[in-house]
């Protein structure tokens, strides 16, 4: 199976909203855990989550409400922005960026599959 999620710059919001689903061992999984690959010394790193970890991060993604988790959120993804205002459509991006994700996961799961990702920092 071959897919693909883009999160664009919104990977470190996406994580801080993981880590507060769960233990951090476990919430980690999805975004920035896993066997680092390789590291270009310029802010980019490449991890490989094996097929029994994928297995831990999609039971813990397809556990948690995405929409719920971004709205509980709102008033401190609001301080990052000027004025303190959230554009209209941001929180309905994190919450799809969240289940591009748990379906990535799920995907790789039921395939017995690994999970490469790609961070840029």
């Amino acid at each position: 199976m071959e897919s693909e999620c883009f999160l664009g710059r919104e990977w470190e919001v996406l994580e801080q909203i993981l880590l507060t689903q769960g233990p951090e061992e476990i919430s980690e999984l999805p975004i920035t855990m896993g066997d680092l690959l390789g590291d270009d010394g310029l802010g980019t790193a490449c991890f490989y989550l094996p097929p029994d970890e994928v297995a831990v991060a999609a039971r813990f993604l397809a556990a948690f409400d995405a929409e719920r988790s971004v709205a509980d959120h709102a008033d401190e993804l609001a301080r990052t922005f000027r004025h303190g205002g959230i554009p209209d459509d941001h929180l309905e991006i994190l919450s799809r960026y969240l289940k591009n994700v748990r379906d990535l996961y799920v995907a790789a799961d039921r395939a017995s599959e690994g999970v490469a990702k790609l961070v840029q920092g």
